[in-house]
């Protein structure tokens, strides 16, 4: 752990603004999933499945970010 001179705001990395840019691609990917499941276009189901295990792997690894925002201090 690096000391933070007296004064100046502790500096945060790529790991504390992981789960930032994680929720940014789970909530564009969330809405390709509604998206879909609304409209329902010809044939909708594999795009349907396709985005929905996108989504769940994206979910997981927001889970890991969140416990890992802190590793690169």
């Amino acid at each position: 752990m690096v000391a933070v001179p007296q004064g100046r705001p502790p500096q945060s990395g790529w790991a504390a603004i992981r789960p930032v840019l994680v929720g940014f691609m789970m909530v564009a990917d969330a809405f390709a999933v509604i998206s879909l499941a609304v409209v329902r276009p010809e044939h909708w189901l594999a795009p349907f499945f396709g985005f929905g295990v996108v989504l769940v792997g994206l979910v997981a690894f927001e889970v890991w970010a969140i416990g890992h925002r802190h590793d690169d201090e």
